[in-house]
């Protein structure tokens, strides 16, 4: 008897602990991403050093009793982060020849599942900070799946996938910088 009320118990705590919980919010440093040293390479070189950050606007607090979901002040840093690595970042706001607005449009999540897809959709501009004229202006959508193996708990599995998914276009987004003709 004793050991059946240990086994309910427990089972009672763990069905608590998985249906309730804390949603946390995206961490900066799980979005930012640490190009490749051919990335840094291949970047146009009117872009290192040049590229300050206008603004970041679209992200959504996490309110700890419902989901996880991506800050703007968070998606600021990982970008900036992002652009230091690649070493297109201006040493300040005030410097650089190109201005950065980061437009984060939707966060696509799943409401429950095992693997967890979340689709980060930001819209970005690139612009000469001189003449104000766009020399990349493109919406990009890039999808992340968190697994089960990756998180257990579900809420974690989530804040996983919010972070993949913008770190995916960080990426996207640098790889596209790096193309570009300037």
């Amino acid at each position: 008897m004793n050991m059946q009320r240990t086994c309910c118990g427990a089972a009672l705590v763990l069905a608590s602990v998985l249906a309730g919980g804390c949603a946390a919010p995206a961490a900066t440093d799980s979005m930012t991403v640490f190009p490749a040293i051919a990335t840094v390479q291949s970047v146009p070189q009117a872009l290192r050093a040049n590229v300050a950050i206008r603004d970041v606007t679209g992200g959504s607090e996490t309110n700890p009793a419902w989901v996880s979901k991506v800050g703007s002040g968070e998606f600021r840093d990982a970008l900036e982060g992002s652009l230091r690595s690649a070493g297109m970042l201006a040493p300040n706001a005030q410097s650089g020849r190109f201005l950065l607005t980061a437009h984060l449009e939707k966060l696509d999540q799943p409401y429950f599942g095992f693997d967890m897809t979340v689709t980060a959709t930001v819209a970005y501009n690139l612009s000469e900070r001189a003449t104000g004229k766009d020399v990349f202006k493109k919406s990009l959508a890039t999808p992340f799946t968190a697994k089960v193996s990756d998180a257990i708990y579900a809420p974690t599995r989530l804040k996983l996938a919010n972070e993949g998914a913008i770190r995916t276009n960080i990426q996207r987004l640098l790889d596209e910088l790096a193309r570009l003709s300037l």
